[in-house]
């Protein structure tokens, strides 16, 4: 009976968005999921459909303005813009993914259990919570070994094209034209994009330094605009950068290395040596249990 009630809310709820959505036309949405035009064009609806659903959640959960909605609004756009927001997703759309996760995993406890469970209804709620956001962290903490794998190579090419006698914006010009695509090289072309709309190199700089909000890179952009301020050449300074970014990448490596043994130790106690026991001296039990029975039998 409970399902049943759940089953009805949710199939309630998803009308409702579908009518709240804009008003399609139901040819058109049938046209739209017309799967004849092959494997690519029924995923392209498939998207098209999920976007129209989610949608119309976010433009309902947009319109909320309770206190610790917007503060963790706030949050989850820093969180985007640090991890690259490769979906293009707004603080709100994050939030109705949430809540749909939510809802989600809500409904499989349901239909698994076949009750519902206050105790087995909140740990999947908050599975449902926990899900995008260690998805979110997951793309940042790939993102940020990304940019500090490439800042010392790409602070090089800058000292020497500076050093040859280009400027600074157009050398950060020349390394993203003969860099490949990657998360540094996007943020240098934000920066660069910034520098064409009117922004001055201090305030450009300090919002990809925010965006990203990596203490390497920040260190970097600190040290440039001191320079800037003070007047100094930057190509001493970028490489003075370029080897202390050296030389902090190799502590990490050294310090990962000395961690790698006691991480280890778990897998080897409870994993890799009962294995070993069981396959040396599993054959001379089985011997010994078949001595053993031949004389009782």
């Amino acid at each position: 009976m409970n399902i049943a009630i759940l089953a009805a809310v949710f199939v309630t709820v998803f009308l409702a968005v579908l009518a709240a959505t804009g008003g399609k036309k139901e040819d058109d949405l049938m046209s739209r999921l017309d799967l004849s035009a092959g494997r690519e064009s029924a995923k392209k609806t498939r998207l098209q459909l999920g976007k129209l659903i989610i949608g119309g959640l976010t433009s309902r959960i947009s319109a909320l303005k309770y206190p610790w909605l917007v503060k963790y609004r706030e949050d989850v756009r820093q969180k985007l813009n640090q991890a690259g927001n490769p979906a293009e997703l707004t603080p709100d759309g994050f939030i109705t993914l949430v809540f749909v996760s939510i809802t989600g995993m809500i409904v499989l406890e349901a239909l698994f259990l076949k009750k519902i469970n206050i105790v087995a209804f909140g740990i999947f709620g908050m599975l449902g919570y926990l899900l995008p956001n260690a998805s979110l962290k997951n793309m940042i903490t790939k993102r940020h070994q990304s940019i500090l794998r490439e800042l010392p190579n790409i602070l090089d090419l800058l000292t020497l094209s500076m050093e040859a006698g280009i400027d600074f914006n157009a050398a950060v010009n020349k390394v993203i034209s003969k860099s490949e695509k990657s998360p540094l090289t996007d943020e240098l072309l934000l920066m660069q994009q910034g520098l064409r709309l009117g922004q001055s190199r201090k305030d450009s700089m300090t919002e990809m330094s925010k965006r990203v909000s990596l203490d390497a890179l920040t260190s970097v952009v600190s040290a440039i605009i001191q320079a800037d301020n003070l007047g100094a050449s930057l190509g001493p300074v970028l490489r003075v950068q370029s080897e202390q970014m050296r030389i902090e990448r190799f502590q990490l490596a050294e310090k990962l290395a000395h961690q790698a043994p006691v991480k280890m130790l778990f897998p080897l106690m409870f994993f890799i040596f009962p294995s070993i026991v069981i396959m040396l001296f599993g054959p001379l039990a089985l011997k010994f249990m078949g001595g053993v029975f031949e004389g009782v039998f």
